[in-house]
């Protein structure tokens, strides 16, 4: 009877301590974390991106931050890295340590500091942003190193890097007069397009003369119902071989649509009146040259297609009406 009263104790005080040990409040503090944001990155190759360097300060005063970002320059080119408001939240100014980009070994290296104030921050916010361009295919780790937190009272740091997937632009169905050749010169094409198959159309490319900035400067597409796509170069600026419709729209295939194209510079040209190609049939009922000379067979080398985000790589036109045929 003894035993099992010493028992019945025992059992009773374990089921006290687990109760206890359940609603003790944790006594090991948390470590402050910084991190890569987003961490994880799908972009397509030539697209820009950012990415910032946030902090959570797990409860702890943070006076200054620096870090080392490691990334493949042969995949990323790092474009610019720009102060967050994570030191200077309260509106406490601050001073930078280091604020540097290397493109060649691919390293960036960030240090900042508050000044005029006796205490830091506790609330979580962004330490600084990141640029990149995607140069080419393939994955890129983005690795923080040397990273310090100043607090007196921080001994560890958690950290959180990053990596980014670098995928090619996809082609869809297109229309693809391919490759032209000379005479080329600039001007005015009339003409028709019939495609052997639906084509989803939100870019036009034109293939210049070697050396040149062959372009087209203004396009329209349309039928017997009105103007279907339109659209205007926009000069000089990055991708200028491409021009992007402001919607989205489509070719029926074995219907006929009217183009004008209005080129500059040299654009290559096939010297025919009609171009039957794997994707359909395209035709020049007139083409009127800059020096007001015209024609019936030169018809322009052009490919009509879709790109995924064409806002990242090709140069966009804005406000202009778009319907679907």
């Amino acid at each position: 009877m003894g035993n099992f009263r010493k028992r019945g104790k025992e059992a009773v005080l374990i089921c006290v301590c687990i109760v206890v040990i359940a609603i003790m409040p944790a006594t090991a503090p948390s470590m402050p974390t910084v991190s890569v944001e987003p961490s994880h990155l799908k972009v397509l190759q030539n697209e820009t991106f950012t990415i910032n360097i946030t902090v959570n300060p797990a409860g702890y005063e943070i006076y200054a931050a620096q870090y080392d970002l490691y990334f493949n320059p042969d995949i990323l080119n790092a474009i610019s890295q720009s102060q967050g408001d994570f030191l200077s939240q309260d509106g406490a100014n601050t001073i930078f340590l280091v604020n540097e980009i290397n493109n060649t070994i691919g390293k960036i290296e960030y240090g900042e500091f508050r000044t005029g104030v006796e205490n830091g921050v506790a609330t979580p916010g962004t330490l600084a942003s990141i640029t990149f361009k995607a140069i080419k295919c393939g994955r890129s780790e983005l690795k923080l190193s040397n990273v310090i937190l100043s607090d007196t009272n921080v001994t560890k740091t958690n950290v959180s890097s990053g990596n980014v997937i670098v995928e090619p632009i996809v082609f869809g169905a297109m229309f693809d007069t391919g490759r032209g050749e000379y005479p080329s010169i600039a001007g005015i094409h009339n003409g028709t397009i019939t495609p052997k198959h639906d084509i989803t159309v939100n870019c036009i490319y034109t293939y210049p003369c070697e050396g040149t900035g062959g372009h087209t400067e203004h396009v329209i597409i349309y039928n017997d119902t009105g103007i279907i796509a339109e659209a205007r170069w926009n000069g000089y600026i990055g991708d200028y071989h491409n021009i992007t419709f402001p919607n989205t729209f489509i070719l029926l295939a074995n219907h006929t649509y009217n183009y004008t194209i209005i080129t500059g510079s040299y654009p290559q040209i096939h010297h025919t009146n009609i171009l039957e190609t794997d994707d359909g049939v395209i035709t020049c009922s007139e083409f009127i040259d800059v020096n007001g000379r015209r024609y019936t067979d030169w018809i322009p080398a052009i490919r009509l297609y879709y790109r995924i985000n064409p806002t990242a790589t090709s140069n966009r036109t804005e406000n202009i009406k778009v319907r679907d045929t």
